[in-house]
Parts: structure tokens; sequence; C-alpha cells
């Protein structure tokens, strides 16, 4: 699961994704920009507000294929 203090706006945090991405981690590592970009993506293309909606498994896939 990403996790960070606050849950992230997906439209929100794709606008500021020059920003944004490096709050991102996943199982505790940091994320690149561009696995940020495709995670946040993959939820916007899903119809997901938040990115509390991404379940670990999701995640994984995404970055790791």
């Amino acid at each position: 699961m990403i996790r960070f203090d606050m849950h992230a706006d997906v439209n929100g945090a794709l606008a500021q994704i020059n920003k944004s991405w490096r709050a991102f981690t996943h199982k505790g590592s940091p994320m690149t920009k561009e696995e940020v970009r495709k995670v946040l993506q993959y939820a916007k293309d899903q119809g997901y507000k938040s990115t509390a909606e991404l379940s670990e498994y999701e995640v994984d896939r995404i970055i790791r294929p």
C-alpha cells in the first residue's frame, strides 16, 4: 500500500507530480517519479478519488509487472 501521513487526492497529486512524487513510498521504500505517475494514472483510470482506494496488490502489479 502507498503510505504517508495523509492520503492524496489522485487528480491533485497528478497535477502537482513534480512536487508530490517525493512523498510516496511503497512497502517502506521511496518510489520513483515514474512509478508514482503510473500508479496515479492507474488510480485515475479506475475512477479512484484518493490513493487510499489503492491496494498493495494493485501497486505491486503496476510498478513490478
